[in-house]
């Protein structure tokens, strides 16, 4: 697995398009550059500078030269050739001026006293220079670091055929190996080429200051637009997860007022989904908001903790709350956090499995009972018709006898219903067709129809698919639906049943309606509840185990119902597993 900070530099460099190590490399090769144009332009400075220093010791021995060869014609010593010199060398920036012999003795100089002396240290330098070539160095003096520039004199070299009378020591002496120094003083130039190096130098540093900046502008734009960007997709999955939980969820600033909520929550206390920013969350009502939030100021957390919420249609909702203060890293508090459950379902299954449970219960008392009732009534019916046999036909004791046998009759088929409403375990499906089913649990009814003067309706849907069912038991339970709607009409009538394909071909409703008394809200809560009957005759079981039939094809069954109006029973059926919903 990759280190965090190998994934985060992964993660830069593919949100970014370039590594923060390139960005450091291309530093340093811009700070390699500068350097190297520094340096470079340093070395081109001395350069000019020695270049110049040069140039102007020619021009002065380039001057005196010319000077001597004019006054050499006038003059038979080298008087006036002293007297250029020290003219000469009045001149700004020029520390002295002298020619010398082969020999290193001073034939002329800026400073008489030094006429005659002998320089035995620069022999070595001076007779090692070729004729025609100007060469310098730089030497200590007293006075300081002077530029130093040597060429061989020669005032007489384009004058091969001048006859002007010369002084014959003067010509001697300057016909041989002669040369001139000029010492020069460099600081001017130093001056000048320490300004440029200055100069260069804060250039070069505002220059690399200047990449140097744009690099860490560049590095900081692209890490602020991925901030902004791992920040937005943050805001993105937090609010696709706040917006798909099935809880709700709401936030509030510290003064209590909403700053989110996702759809479930809004839709708990009855608010619009684009008006709930900036709503004082005391001002909704449902729950006791002030209580809720004082005990959250105490820093104390309210976990799972079952509440009723007052609806917008005046009913209430059971509801699971959670609730905490909201912190960041340094303890400061941001607002608040609430988690609302909504329990209807969950107390709903809790009610259907005690149902179960008491249903599971009375059905195995049932199936004893029933085991022990049925051999009493057996013998009891047995001799009720042999006594029934032995009266006359029109005396007491055989209408007696006759009652008896009915009553056992009736007792028998209680417990035939006790015994079918014990029926436990996994029913066996098949594909079966729905309109075949239909029809014949109409035509098991039909002798009671007509008993009844009720009309039987039914139009078959050709385009039904196949639907998984237990054909015996859910006959008998639409049976049980079509007696019961018979038994409700006190004079002749119409029951109809219907089928509708539903929930965009995901399930089947099929419908059985009547005319008859119909029934009142209280009693339609109670209908499917073993034993409950408001039929002087009725067992109460023919509903429940309707209902326990449709629950075992995994359907439901509700009823819709007016007092004098009728009543509707629907069961659904998915058709999920058909594959009819993929075609």
């Amino acid at each position: 697995m990759p280190s965090d900070s190998a994934s985060f530099s992964r993660r830069t460099k593919m949100s970014l398009g370039l590594s923060p190590w390139l960005l450091v490399g291309l530093s340093l090769i811009l700070g390699l550059a500068i350097a190297v144009l520094a340096i470079t332009n340093t070395s081109r400075e001395k350069h000019y500078m020695t270049q110049s220093l040069l140039n102007r010791a020619d021009a002065v021995i380039w001057s005196l030269e010319a000077g001597a060869r004019t006054a050499m014609g006038f003059q038979e010593d080298n008087q006036l050739l002293q007297s250029l010199i020290e003219e000469t060398a009045h001149q700004p920036g020029i520390v002295y001026l002298m020619v010398i012999d082969s020999h290193g003795q001073v034939i002329a100089h800026s400073e008489q006293a030094k006429i005659g002396t002998t320089v035995p240290d620069d022999l070595a330098f001076f007779n090692a220079q070729p004729a025609g070539e100007t060469h310098w160095r730089r030497v200590k003096t007293a006075k300081g670091e002077v530029f130093e520039a040597s060429r061989l004199f020669s005032p007489l070299a384009s004058h091969h055929t001048m006859m002007m009378p010369m002084h014959r020591a003067t010509t001697s002496a300057l016909n041989e190996k002669t040369q001139i120094l000029v010492g020069l003083d460099p600081k001017p130039f130093e001056e000048a080429f320490n300004t440029d190096r200055r100069n260069n130098l804060i250039l070069a540093s505002l220059v690399a200051l200047l990449g140097l900046g744009g690099f860490i502008s560049l590095f900081w734009a692209h890490g602020y637009r991925r901030s902004n960007r791992l920040l937005k997709d943050t805001q993105a999955l937090a609010a696709e997860v706040v917006t798909c939980l099935p809880l709700g969820l709401l936030t509030c600033d510290r003064g209590g007022n909403i700053v989110m909520a996702n759809a479930i929550a809004l839709g708990m206390l009855g608010m619009a989904n684009d008006h709930f920013m900036g709503i004082p969350l005391k001002s909704l009502s449902g729950l006791d908001w002030y209580a809720i939030i004082s005990i959250l100021g105490k820093n104390e957390k309210i976990l799972e903790k079952e509440m009723e919420l007052d609806d917008s249609k005046g009913g209430t909702i059971p509801i699971s709350l959670s609730a905490s203060q909201i912190r960041n890293e340094e303890g400061l508090d941001l607002g608040y956090l609430f988690i609302l459950r909504d329990l209807g379902e969950v107390k709903q299954l809790q009610a259907d499995v005690r149902r179960n449970e008491r249903l599971t219960a009375l059905g195995h008392m049932a199936a004893g009972v029933a085991h022990e009732i049925r051999n009493p009534l057996s013998s009891i019916k047995g001799l009720a018709t042999y006594l029934s046999g032995k009266f006359l036909n029109e005396g007491p004791e055989n209408t007696a006898a006759k009652t008896m046998i009915l009553e056992v009759d009736r007792l028998n088929r209680v417990v035939s219903e006790l015994l079918e409403f014990a029926r436990t375990g996994t029913m066996i499906l098949k594909d079966t067709d729905l309109n075949v089913v239909i029809l014949h649990a109409l035509r098991l009814a039909e002798a009671d129809a007509k008993i009844q003067h009720a009309t039987l309706l039914f139009s078959p849907e050709a385009s039904l698919p196949l639907v998984p069912l237990n054909e015996e038991r859910f006959t008998q339970a639409l049976l049980n639906l079509l007696i019961n709607a018979i038994q409700s009409m006190s004079s002749a009538g119409t029951i109809s049943v219907s089928v509708a394909i539903e929930d965009n071909r995901r399930r089947l409703a099929i419908a059985v309606k009547d005319n008859g008394r119909g029934m009142s809200p209280e009693i339609i809560d109670s209908i499917f509840t073993p034993y409950f009957t408001t039929k002087s005759s009725g067992t109460g079981l023919g509903l429940a185990i309707v209902q326990q039939i449709v629950e075992g094809h995994n359907g439901e069954i509700s009823v819709t119902s007016q007092p004098g109006v009728g009543s509707v029973f629907t069961i659904f059926l998915s058709l999920r597993k058909t594959g009819w919903d993929d075609k």
